[in-house]
């Protein structure tokens, strides 16, 4: 009986909030959030490539997602149409018979680094930091040279999103 009275006096008083100055709820919290549909950026590639790797980008030719059209196939870079906070993850893993390094870029400067020793195991490494980047900048993955990925399945992986854009420089 407590409990159906206490519910009825919630119920009035949210009905009856704008008459104590208290606004009502309208919306729910993410329709309230001034987010332009335009600016939202987000992209997941895998890489189906078994191929020694160069000196290069990896070039993940599966795309899964590339909302904004921000990542490139052709080049293995993703640049920032927006400049924000992203969240950029990726994985790696190497063929079993190698040691690889898998290393995140941002204009051309080392982020973070994956490692997997091979040795007859197959091991995942993975990783996801959250960068300030500015409109053109650029982020990829590039592995050892020479290695291989194991890419008969779907481990090898880039992904990024816009958290939210602006100019966060302090």
């Amino acid at each position: 009986m407590i409990f159906v009275q206490v519910f009825l006096l919630i119920v009035i008083a949210v009905v009856n909030a704008d008459v104590c100055g208290v606004p009502k709820p309208t919306k729910c919290c993410c329709e309230s959030q001034d987010i332009n549909p335009d600016e939202f950026v987000a992209f997941t590639v895998i890489s189906s490539n078994g191929n020694a790797l160069t000196n290069d980008p990896i070039k993940y030719d599966n795309i899964v997602t590339n909302v904004g059209k921000a990542y490139s196939s052709t080049t293995g870079i993703f640049h920032a149409p927006i400049t924000g906070i992203y969240s950029i993850s990726f994985s790696l893993m190497g063929h079993h018979n190698n040691a690889i390094h898998a290393n995140l870029y941002h204009n051309g400067k080392q982020v973070v680094r994956l490692y997997t020793a091979g040795d007859s195991r197959h091991e995942v490494a993975s990783q996801t930091v959250y960068l300030k980047l500015v409109k053109r900048d650029e982020v990829w993955v590039q592995g050892t040279a020479g290695m291989k990925l194991w890419a008969t399945e779907r481990y090898n992986q880039f992904s990024g999103a816009l958290v939210r854009s602006g100019d966060f420089t302090n």
